[in-house]
């Protein structure tokens, strides 16, 4: 007895670290609510994954968009952990499926401005003369995306009730389902008087391409200070985000923390399209609006009967019963199982179509090779990444049907091809290799080829491969990012060495001249004082473009502090040609700078320094230029100072 006690407890360890490893690897779940169109919506959050999973790297993080009714189904069956939505449907969630209060209000961002509230914008046709007031729409046909959502039909039906005009009574209002886009499209074609959408969706239209401005018209303009939104109502406090009660609180608290940070990550927020998440709203004044509106949750008496209770834990009863049931039949199933394995025959057909059934279900392409490099089977991943079917590459040489050729163009020969290489030596090869399509185009896949050895003797290879350009492409914009300036793309101090260096080497080599400008904006911080951030960012932008458009191609323009430039011109015939690209670049700054009916007016201090006449290296260039430029402030501004030793 002692033993079997012993073997017990053993096994219930290791059921419970087993079970914890479980609870370590599942994913966060992040449901949002699609008032745009779902694909669009999940395109937009999904780079908030990667910036929670660099905050918490020990988990991963999932975004999922929902419409209305399957937000709230996913939050009832417990498949998401936290929620986004509208502050309306918050409440909704919070009174009947105990969502907590908010972790965080999001802030969005329009034209460089933070943005925490929103409202609700009613248009028509602009060419409706007729309707002009809120009182106007009275016994007129409206549209709406859904009677849930807050921006699109709530905040609207509290300005009408206001108004005097109480919906649905004394109006027709008809649904039309998310995305908010299609309430626009039904009133453009002429279907309905007005239309209710939240702010923000119209510009967002626009800018698509899905939507010209100039046809509709704004009802119930308000004119908020610092909100630059067309807007018909109040202003609510933008979309909460929460957590379920089943959300661990450690994980909830880190969550919380990484999405106030999250307006430090620039490439995160720009992706998305916000500003980042403040502390929680106050919600109480959308509690308010819907209880005077009698909105769900808030539309009537509850009461509770034996049959809401029946109701209530009915898909809980139903699915004890269904597990049940679903453990008798695997019981079954197995014992079925082991009796036919029995068989050696049968035995074998189960393990063949197993293998086959893992093949079409794996997402990466395999496909295996005999001694002569003939395809004798691909998998159905495979053949959609390259295009093919089936009967056109087994028993052909897979080389010579979609690896003939390297990215530029050239042939591969195939003795060079890992494939053949591992046929003759029986070694597992793994790299990055370029795959060719039936259609003509190409991608890099990274790839395994693992031999067949049987009694000892190469009989064929396995190949596994999948398509790398996405890690490709982000790759390349990493490097971008490392490289060059965020606010105006221009190379940043780490690319400018790099040339720099480069062009000193060239320059000894065929003993040219180089020339390195330090060039300072004058008069720059007090108009950033004065006209903020946003204005001050403008004018860095359009700084750059003037001076890119002096420069040549093979020069180089970049952003080393925050009103500071470099200017390397890789090669000159004398000092007079570098003074003349000074003098463009002064002369193009001098230029006024047009923003919002008003000119901005700044001039800059350039210092220049050369090679070989006044520096030997890279440190030199870099310091004598910055005293020149220092010179030209002492001079009075506005200058160009070449220079001299007597400087230093």
């Amino acid at each position: 007895m002692p033993s079997i006690y012993r073997t017990l407890l053993t096994l219930l360890c290791i059921a419970g670290m087993l079970w914890s490893s479980f609870a370590a690897a599942q994913t966060v779940q992040i449901g949002v609510l699609a008032f745009r169109p779902k694909a669009e919506m999940l395109k937009q959050w999904q780079p908030l994954e990667k910036a929670l999973k660099r905050a918490i790297p020990q988990h991963d993080f999932r975004i999922v968009t929902y419409t209305y009714p399957e937000l709230e189904q996913a939050v009832s069956e417990k498949r998401v952990d936290f929620v986004l939505t509208n502050p309306a449907h918050f409440i909704l969630l919070s009174r009947r499926l105990g969502v907590s209060a908010p972790l965080a209000t999001l802030i969005i961002e329009d034209n460089g401005l933070p943005l925490s509230a929103f409202g609700g914008v009613i248009f028509t046709l602009a060419e409706r003369t007729d309707l002009n007031e809120l009182a106007d729409l009275k016994g007129k046909r409206l549209v709406t995306p859904d009677l849930g959502s807050f921006g699109g039909y709530q905040a609207q039906a509290y300005e009408l009730a206001l108004a005097g005009v109480r919906l649905p009574g004394d109006a027709a209002i008809q649904v039309v389902g998310m995305p908010h886009d299609n309430a626009v499209y039904a009133v453009l074609k002429g279907g309905f008087d007005a239309g209710f959408v939240r702010t923000g969706l119209l510009e967002s239209m626009a800018r698509e391409g899905k939507l010209d401005m100039s046809k509709i018209r704004i009802l119930n303009r308000q004119h908020i200070a610092n909100f630059p939104l067309p807007l018909s109502t109040r202003l609510y406090p933008e979309w909460p985000f929460a957590a379920l009660p089943h959300a661990d609180g450690n994980i909830s608290r880190r969550v919380a923390a990484a999405l106030f940070q999250l307006e430090e990550d620039k490439a995160a927020t720009r992706a998305i399209g916000i500003r980042g998440f403040t502390t929680p709203s106050d919600y109480s004044q959308v509690e308010e609006l819907q209880r005077e509106l009698r909105l769900p949750p808030f539309d009537g008496t509850p009461k509770f009967t034996l049959h809401d209770v029946w109701t209530r834990y009915y898909w809980q009863s139903v699915s004890a019963v269904s597990a049940g049931l679903v453990i008798l039949l695997l019981t079954i199933s197995l014992f079925l199982v082991n009796r036919s394995l029995k068989s050696k025959s049968v035995k074998l057909e189960y393990e063949t179509r197993l293998r086959h059934g893992l093949l079409d279900a794996l997402g990466e392409g395999v496909y295996g090779v005999n001694h002569d490099g003939r395809c004798i089977f691909i998998n159905p991943a495979a053949l959609r990444m390259l295009g093919f079917g089936e009967d056109e590459v087994t028993g052909y040489d897979q080389h010579a049907i979609f690896h003939h050729h390297r990215p530029d163009g050239s042939v591969y020969p195939g003795h060079d091809c890992p494939v053949y290489l591992s046929l003759i030596d029986g070694q597992t090869r793994s790299g990055e290799e370029w795959f060719w399509r039936k259609d003509g185009t190409g991608f890099p896949v990274a790839i395994t080829v693992s031999p067949n050895l049987v009694d000892g003797g190469n009989k064929g290879a396995v190949v596994v491969f999948h398509d790398i350009t996405e890690r490709k492409l982000n790759d390349e914009r990493i490097r971008h990012l490392a490289q060059h300036d965020t606010l105006t793309d221009l190379p940043n101090r780490a690319l400018l060495t790099d040339r720099l260096q480069q062009a000193l080497s060239y320059a000894k080599r065929d003993k040219q001249r180089v020339a390195l400008m330090f060039i300072d904006l004058d008069r720059f911080k007090p108009i950033n004082d004065t006209l903020g951030h946003v204005v001050g960012d403008w004018l860095l932008k359009q700084v750059s473009s003037r001076m890119r458009e002096c420069v040549r191609d093979s020069d180089t323009v970049a952003r080393v502090g925050g009103d500071e430039f470099v200017v390397l011109l890789r090669s000159i015939e004398s000092t007079a040609d570098a003074v003349m690209v000074a003098e463009k670049i002064r002369s193009a700054l001098n230029r006024p700078f047009d923003l919002a009916q008003q000119s901005l007016h700044i001039s800059c201090s350039i210092g220049m320094a050369l090679f070989p006449e006044h520096a030997k290296n890279e440190t030199e260039m870099m310091n004598y230029a910055d005293i020149a430029m220092y010179q030209a402030k002492q001079r009075g501004r506005d200058k160009v100072q070449v220079f001299a030793p007597a400087c230093n």
